[in-house]
């Protein structure tokens, strides 16, 4: 009481010098405050950018990889052709017509491929389908051409079965000039052999490289950096600035190269498969895909072909350098607006507390992890681990329109299980339970990979054989199955045994239609229910 009656006492100038010194204690608490908050919340910013950019960049190397993927596959595909292996052992004009509607209607489907063609082995092409802008023609006979000497033949033809090859990332020349609009192109190729495994020729496709290109860029919208695609010379294949891409192989823009404008960050980037550098200009994040590896082969001939060095093409020493680059005015204008944020809310506040950065990455994990469940609670049974009806539903329409366009069978078996009420009534649920997940195991091991075994419900389950050459292999399945169910199971130290009752539908043999096979193959299951039980009939 005194104390503020002294207080009251004072002079006006006494009032200030309190006043500033209190002010003072504060503000000099509040701005040690928020230096330390600022500072911590400052570098989880930069270390939440930091693991975004990483995780962008790798989306990207899983974007190129799936490309390549589809490619091998498509090539793989070509290699097989019925139409190839008729045309090799009967080289009839209707057989080369054929190949040209089939490989006509592919690139009508695929629209990634500038050209697909199929040279004998002496260079010469035999088919060519031409992407013409996404209106694929097929190439007359009279226009078709010799290649024998051109690299990408002779590379691809000295392989071995089922090697590919691929060549650097360029732009399209026609007639010893680069085509307009630019076109940048990679070229897949594979050899070709007829049923003695003599080789008879090469598969070639001109694979678009916007494609590859434009899904980069889409999915570097994810990415606060510019995304730019780098090849090991240190030139541009995509960059921000279009005028800066292709210096090796227009004359103009020799000099434009990411080497040349970063030589500091060049030096760190290309000696390491990933790697972030901070630069005075700002943060570089990094990663590295190697068209060459997995199998892929090239040679010095694609390298001369596209100005690359013959030690650039090496399998393992050519490849593409994936960056984000984040200016640094863009990259600091996150943690000066954090600032002014700070300052705001340190009027209002005396003390201030900082969010952990872990707390940040734990909530995007869980909200990883929810959407993964949402996912497998949508397509898999909770029990079983099996694929449930939905998803079923969807990989038998999605074989029904690959056999229906490539002419191939398959089967469906639907299963229901024998004495499982009787486990369930005599031991419970839980006992009940175990039965089925046992089975679900035991017809997994049944079947192969690229079959599919799924859970309907109940004590039903269903089998898809994706391809089969003849109802004797559905029947095989059908009895392993029945076997496999057959023996005993041990369950709450019981041995228990059930069996299984089967009805098989085949395509095309009983329609073409997704309901009328799952049902045909149901009715005929029913059948073997009403006639003794644990076995197996076609529904015709």
């Amino acid at each position: 009481m005194k104390q503020n009656n002294n207080f009251l006492k004072t002079s006006d100038t006494k009032l200030v010098g309190y006043f500033l010194l209190i002010f003072l204690c504060i503000g000099s608490v509040m701005a040690g405050t928020i230096a330390v908050v600022y500072n911590l919340e400052s570098k989880d910013y930069l270390a939440r950018l930091e693991l975004e950019e990483q995780i962008n960049l790798k989306l990207q190397l899983k974007t190129i990889g799936h490309n390549f993927e589809a490619i091998i596959t498509d090539l793989l595909f070509l290699s097989r052709q019925n139409e190839l292996h008729d045309l090799l052992s009967r080289p009839e004009d209707k057989y080369i017509d054929g190949m040209a509607r089939e490989y006509l209607e592919f690139n009508r489907e695929k629209g990634i491929y500038d050209q697909v063609r199929y040279l004998d082995e002496t260079g010469m092409e035999i088919v060519r389908v031409n992407n013409n802008n996404q209106n694929p023609v097929i190439v007359e006979r009279g226009r078709l051409q010799f290649k024998g000497a051109r690299y990408y033949f002779t590379d691809t033809y000295r392989l071995g079965k089922d090697e590919i090859f691929v060549s650097p990332l360029d732009l399209n020349v026609e007639k010893g000039k680069i085509e307009e609009p630019l076109k940048p192109m990679i070229r897949f190729g594979i050899p070709v052999f007829d049923s003695r495994d003599r080789k008879r020729g090469v598969i070639i496709v001109n694979y678009l490289g916007q494609h590859m290109i434009a899904a980069i860029r889409e999915t570097g919208k994810l990415s606060m950096g510019d995304i730019m695609l780098v090849n090991s010379d240190g030139y541009w294949l995509s960059s921000p600035k279009r005028e800066d891409e292709w210096g090796f192989m227009i004359k103009e823009r020799a000099q434009r190269k990411f080497s040349t404008d970063f030589p500091e960050v060049w030096k760190k980037i290309s000696s390491t498969e990933a790697e972030q550098v901070y630069h005075e200009k700002g943060l570089f994040t990094t990663a590295t895909f190697y068209p060459l590896r997995e199998g892929l082969k090239s040679t010095s001939g694609s390298a001369h072909a596209y100005g690359q060095s013959d030690k650039s093409v090496k399998s393992g020493e050519y490849y593409w350098k994936i960056v984000s680059y984040i200016p640094s005015e863009k990259l600091y204008s996150g943690t000066r607006s954090l600032l002014f944020k700070f300052f705001l809310l340190a009027i209002a506040l005396f003390l201030l507390s900082s969010v952990p950065s872990w707390l940040i990455a734990q909530a995007i994990v869980r909200r990883k992890l929810h959407q993964i469940e949402l996912y497998r609670s949508a397509n898999y049974d909770k029990l079983t681990d099996l694929p449930n009806r939905s998803l079923f539903l969807d990989r038998i329409n999605q074989t029904l329109q690959q056999s229906m366009r490539y002419k191939r069978k398959f089967a469906l078996l639907f299963i229901d299980l024998d004495g499982f009420k009787a486990v369930n009534d005599s031991l419970g649920h839980d006992a009940g339970d175990d039965v089925l997940i046992e089975t679900g195991k035991r017809l997994e091991n049944c079947v192969r990979t690229s079959d599919t075994v799924a859970r309907m419900g109940g004590d039903e389950f269903t089998v898809l054989l994706s391809t089969i050459n003849s109802p004797n292999d559905a029947g095989t399945v059908a009895r392993k199955i029945i076997e496999a169910v057959a023996a005993p199971i041990m369950v709450k130290g019981h041995e228990k045994r059930i069996g299984a009752s089967i009805g098989i539908s085949l395509f095309p043999e009983d329609g073409d239609g997704v309901d009328g096979l799952v049902k045909k193959a149901d009715d005929a299951m029913y059948r073997v229910k009403n006639t003794g039980k644990d076995n197996f009939q076609f529904s015709s």
